[in-house]
């Protein structure tokens, strides 16, 4: 089988070889063809990819494509992870808005707004393009905000295409592992969109065990990476939100824990990745000091996730179980992209919450609106179970987010800029419309030729 990678120069590529050579008996390519536009670091995550392979002492075929067609012809999976305008536009993004005292976050946030207008028009170019030389190819984005993005995809007839995301996946790992059972003997009954989703059950021979975790607050205090949400404003929920969530709860404290900061988290791994790319031009043709020099980046990543957003401090110990917890976890990037390419490729259904249009299983949404719901994934792509009713304390959060994301996606597909304004008063986090007409220009304005497409 062939593999094709869009976004072929991500920090996260050397993840998917990880993967890969982990599950090579079960899910075996013949060749990996990366695709980027910045040749110079694709040229460095190469490099790492070389020193991943070399580890294992494998022999998977890995190339940089010549061109867009013939990274795609004949793939039988495309993984799109791309960031338009770099990590330095992350940067922007998080600093305009924390300029006018918004959270900027990238994904739930103005910043995932300008990031999703930025890189619809790209993703979609690429999905139609494999539509033509991959027709039997499944297209599985990664790319933020995977649910603004996969609306839009859908909304323009897409058809094989599925939104991924790691965050429920871990989510339910780190409540099995609180509740003392398997996660493959529970089934999680999830329900939301991408990056605003909640845990409802988690049933064990019909028994559900979520009222029994709700009851332990030293348990509940272990299900996030750090304390995001009170046991008082759990039990209160009777669900388990996803991590971000916190966003939309709490944006104007984390706009002051920002503030009191002299970085944004987009700065903090444009710095990650700098001294990783210093790192592995240092290591020169030693691949076992530029895998290294991945393991170290991959668990700073790790270990400082949502601290400046929160506050977290990041002790020695805390780096020290990022290492080694390097790789192992049951979940995690590489891990979903390949249990999807292994219910597909083989034919063998397993069942975990990806991205996909609704098609009735969330009550009260459209069709063909992007959910995040368990999906029974095989040869066929895919199934949304039905989940039914949305839960009503959380009810109105999701359909206004919902609305957001449609005009949106809208907007990125009839290149409008005043649709994209207007979309961006409908964001939880943008405090009024008068805030969201004096930034939307100013990212319109800042992102210059990646925006100028909107009209």
């Amino acid at each position: 089988m062939k593999l094709a990678i869009l976004g072929g120069a991500g920090a996260r590529v050397p993840l998917v070889l990880v993967g890969l050579l982990r599950q090579k008996d079960e899910l075996r390519f013949d060749e990996v063809v990366l695709w980027d536009i910045d040749q110079e670091r694709q040229q460095m995550i190469g490099r790492i990819c070389a020193a991943i392979i070399e580890r294992y002492g494998a022999s998977l075929k890995v190339r940089v494509g010549n061109t867009l067609e013939d990274t795609l012809e004949g793939s039988d999976f495309i993984i799109a992870s791309v960031r338009v305008g770099g990590t330095q536009s992350r940067v922007i993004d998080e600093r305009l808005a924390l300029e006018a005292g918004v959270l900027g976050q990238e994904t739930v946030g103005p910043g995932g707004w300008a990031m999703a207008l930025r890189t619809i028009p790209v993703v979609l170019h690429y999905a139609q393009t494999a539509e033509k030389v991959a027709p039997k190819a499944w297209l599985l984005n990664f790319t933020n905000p995977v649910g603004i993005v996969l609306q839009a995809l859908l909304a323009a007839g897409v058809k094989r295409t599925i939104g991924v995301c790691d965050t429920p996946r871990e989510m339910f790992e780190n409540v099995a592992t609180q509740l003392g059972i398997s996660s493959k003997s529970a089934f999680f009954d999830y329900l939301g969109l991408n990056h605003l989703g909640w845990l409802r059950s988690v049933s064990v021979d019909g028994y559900d065990h979520l009222p029994e975790l709700l009851k332990h607050c030293d348990r509940l205090g272990h299900i996030y990476h750090v304390p995001l949400f009170t046991s008082d404003y759990l039990q209160q929920l009777g669900l388990l939100p996803t991590e971000y969530v916190y966003f939309y709860l709490n944006y104007e404290r984390t706009v002051q824990k920002l503030k009191q900061t002299s970085q944004t988290r987009g700065q903090m791994v444009a710095e990650q990745e700098k001294q990783l790319f210093e790192q592995v031009a240092a290591a020169g043709n030693d691949n076992a000091k530029a895998a290294a020099a991945y393991d170290n980046f991959l668990a700073s990543r790790n270990a400082t996730y949502f601290q400046l957003e929160t506050g977290a401090p990041v002790g020695q110990q805390k780096m020290e179980m990022a290492r080694k917890e390097l790789y192992e976890k049951s979940a995690g990037y590489e891990r979903i992209a390949v249990d999807v390419m292994k219910a597909i490729a083989g034919n063998r259904p397993a069942v975990f919450p990806v991205d996909v249009a609704n098609n009735g299983s969330m009550d009260e949404l459209d069709l063909n609106d992007a959910v995040e719901v368990p999906c029974v994934i095989d040869a066929n792509g895919a199934r949304p179970l039905a989940v039914g009713a949305i839960p009503g304390p959380v009810r109105s959060l999701l359909f206004r987010v919902k609305e957001y994301e449609r005009l949106t996606a809208k907007a990125a597909l009839e290149r409008s800029a005043k649709l994209a304004v207007e979309a961006l008063t409908l964001n939880p986090v943008v405090p009024s419309r008068e805030v969201a007409e004096q930034l939307g220009p100013r990212y319109l304005k800042s992102h210059g030729e990646t925006l100028a497409y909107l009209k």
